[in-house]
């Protein structure tokens, strides 16, 4: 005698949020109530955070750069753990044809966020243009057109998202002696907005690699006051307010090469490096308060097959920590000056460096998580 198997909506539920986002877009046409779920806000959440334990790489590759073509490969993390020499397919990736040069300025629950130039069919820039991409569901936001401005190239774009109004957030910036203006253009309202100045600080980042760090609902930058100090300046995305947060006790002098501010295991960290001798992570372990900033890591470049003359003498060599891996036993370092990533094993303190074919500009690829988050504003 057969029997129809009837499952409960919330065992359902709660089997489908462990999918893949690609099972689930094929899902989706199985039946009417599952498409409806599957693109319930909810379930989006609900998916979101379950995603969170599998982490991926966004690889910027520029096999394929030009003016008018830009290319980015999504890649599982444990893929890379797994085998450090990869050949990324070439019609893996994402290629954007839009007449624009981009670069990706920040990821946020599954979207990244693409800031480029403009041209005509002349190549002459036009101004600036943003998309949001999720490189799960291959979906791609309607251009964001930064108001035309004389300076294009002054201004910086950073990525995050406020918890409070549950929306996405792009805040522009340019820190010149006679204009500091910030601007910020919330999902939405779909307009951008003048905000408060930064505060008196003169600007110092790797432009290049760390455009804002996003952490607990905020962006965050690595900047020098006027009695030339270190400080974190902070921008709470929901009150759209700053503050500044201090650095570790003996390290706020603007001496140190090469810092910058990167986010591992959801904690904001300063990396630097020591004496040309060893790279150093620090890391906040409750946001905001100073007291907290603990040594994550000191690694000698030595260890880290790193040569020595290499750090003194090269200006691109720059080592920038992508992740940590779900269980916190291996770092992905991005490392300038040899175009690779190196793994670093925490308990063994061994080392691999990636050997992928495709030329990956690995200071630019960010991590994300899987997500159905959608790109279009509402």
């Amino acid at each position: 005698m057969s029997r129809n198997l009837f499952l409960h909506d919330e065992l359902i539920t709660e089997v489908l949020s462990f999918l893949p986002v690609k099972s689930l877009m094929q899902l989706r046409c199985v039946c009417k109530s599952w498409k409806t779920l599957i693109s319930d806000s909810t379930f989006v959440k609900l998916h979101l955070q379950r995603s969170a334990r599998n982490k991926h790489l966004a690889l910027f590759s520029y096999k394929y750069q030009t003016p008018r073509h830009f290319s980015i490969t999504p890649s599982p993390l444990c893929r890379l753990l797994e085998n450090t020499s990869v050949t990324l397919d070439d019609d893996s990736g994402f290629h954007l044809n839009k007449g624009g040069l981009l670069y990706v300025v920040g990821s946020c629950n599954g979207l990244l966020c693409l800031v480029g130039c403009l041209y005509n069919d002349n190549y002459e820039e036009l101004g600036t243009l943003l998309y949001l991409w999720n490189p799960a569901t291959r979906k791609l936001s309607k251009e964001i057109k930064f108001p035309p401005e004389k300076f294009q190239h002054k201004w910086k774009f950073a990525f995050g998202y406020d918890n409070s109004n549950n929306t996405c957030k792009i805040v522009a910036f340019h820190l010149l002696s006679t204009n500091d203006e910030v601007r910020v253009f919330t999902f939405g309202d779909n307009v951008w907005r003048n905000i408060q100045n930064f505060p008196d600080v003169l600007s110092y980042h790797h432009w290049d690699i760390n455009h804002g760090v996003h952490v607990s609902g905020s962006l965050n930058w690595l900047a020098i006051r006027m009695e030339s100090k270190f400080v974190i300046i902070s921008l709470n995305l929901s009150t759209e307010s700053y503050r500044q947060l201090l650095l570790p006790q003996g390290f706020d002098k603007p001496t140190l090469p090469k810092s910058t501010l990167a986010v591992l295991m959801d904690s904001l960290c300063f990396c630097h490096d020591f004496h040309g001798t060893d790279f150093i992570i620090w890391q906040m372990k409750e946001f905001g308060a100073r007291e907290s900033w603990i040594q994550f890591l000191k690694i000698s470049y030595q260890s880290l097959l790193i040569d020595y003359n290499v750090i003194s003498n090269s200006q691109r060599m720059f080592l920038f920590p992508l992740c940590l891996s779900e269980n916190g036993g291996t770092l992905i370092l991005a490392c300038d000056e040899y175009e690779q990533a190196i793994l670093y094993n925490l308990s063994d303190n061994k080392v691999e460096k990636t050997r992928i074919t495709n030329k990956i500009e690995w200071s630019l690829s960010k991590d994300y998580v899987e997500s159905l988050v959608s790109t279009i504003s509402k």
